[in-house]
């Protein structure tokens, strides 16, 4: 990396991600952690503790606040990039000058191990790394990156700029959008948990043949897994991110920009309005329904739909303030209990 602060400020300025450019027009050589930054480097800073490492490490430039960058203005060596959003600024520009480069790779564009049917036409810019499947009438956007052993299933569809990590499968007739990564591992279109029990409560499996729809900008983490539709669609919406090690049952429904935490899990047809927030372990049981701008917090149990948007915790869920109430007084339980028997033995010798 050899940039000048100028050109990173006439890059971002525009979208008003970068409102200013105080100060030297530096060479930026790389992208650091503040604590670890050194002359060179480009950082990011939005709070007051950070400018001691700032003044004693000297980097060449710094993206920072407007209230941070009126404390620098005596550094007159440091390059400082106004930002009104600070960690955003620095999500768009790791993603334009410190990212890995899917689309460089050790191998041919093409490894020869991979297996594509004949009826596939596969895009010129596509990459295809060893190992991997795509089967009958699949159909693959611009641009798109097939990994090492990732398995596309037949007559699923991949959006152009998306990317499969090693070891993630693709079900038969799924659709995932455009500019989507899924992580290693993740499953998408799996059959869902339908099983109906006899008398002597034997299981028999519910075909599963709905689909999974998945739209633009969508991030799936690692090994989680998206079970296709009993009938119609599992879908989650554009830009939604999901963590590692997530579960959604058939028919769920995610919104539009939700942001869903390591280990959730969420039962058949539960839906999710846009911009919903669940926080680790969030679980819900099936046919659940959450509206538009909730809070789910402190592995959050939902038995029952939530009518109201707003912050809810625990399980089963409270509004937020109602559940840092009462869990304030466990703590107190036993001392409650403890009063509670001598003042029933009071009364009882009282009464004799």
């Amino acid at each position: 990396m050899n940039l000048r602060t100028s050109e990173i400020f006439q890059r971002f300025k525009d979208q008003g991600l970068l409102t200013e450019h105080r100060g030297p027009d530096s060479t930026v050589q790389r992208i650091a952690p503040i604590e670890d930054c050194g002359p060179g480097d480009l950082v990011f800073a939005d709070r007051a503790k950070f400018l001691d490492t700032l003044r004693a490490q000297r980097p060449a430039a710094v993206v920072a606040d407007r209230a941070l960058a009126e404390q620098l203005a005596e550094q007159t060596e440091l390059a400082v990039l106004v930002s009104p959003n600070v960690k955003l600024a620095m999500a768009l520009l790791r993603q334009a000058y410190d990212d890995r480069d899917l689309r460089i790779s050790e191998w041919p564009r093409v490894h020869a191990t991979a297996v594509i049917h004949d009826s596939v036409a596969l895009p010129d810019d596509a990459i295809v790394g060893p190992g991997a499947v795509i089967g009958a009438n699949v159909r693959l956007g611009a641009n798109t990156v097939i990994m090492a052993n990732a398995v596309v299933e037949h007559d699923a569809v991949i959006g152009a700029n998306t990317v499969l990590h090693p070891g993630v499968v693709v079900c038969y007739n799924c659709e995932i959008g455009s500019d989507c990564i899924l992580k290693p591992g993740c499953v998408i279109g799996a059959e869902g948990f339908g099983f109906a029990q006899d008398e002597r409560r034997r299981n028999y499996r519910i075909p599963h043949m709905g689909r999974v729809v998945i739209g633009d900008r969508v991030v799936i983490g690692a090994n989680t897994t998206v079970d296709r539709g009993t009938y119609g669609e599992t879908r989650i919406k554009s830009g939604t991110i999901v963590d590692a090690l997530c579960h959604f049952g058939h028919n769920v429904e995610l919104g539009e920009d939700c942001i869903i935490c390591a280990q959730t899990g969420l039962s058949g047809s539960t839906r999710f309005g846009n911009r919903v927030i669940a926080t680790g372990q969030t679980g819900t049981i099936d046919h659940v329904q959450v509206p538009d701008n909730t809070v789910l917090l402190h592995r959050a149990g939902l038995p029952n739909s939530i009518k109201e948007p707003g912050m809810y915790a625990g399980g089963p869920a409270q509004p937020l303030k109602e559940y840092k109430r009462n869990i304030a007084m466990l703590p107190r339980l036993h001392e409650m209990w403890t009063r509670l028997k001598a003042l029933e033995k009071k009364l009882d010798d009282s009464s004799e």
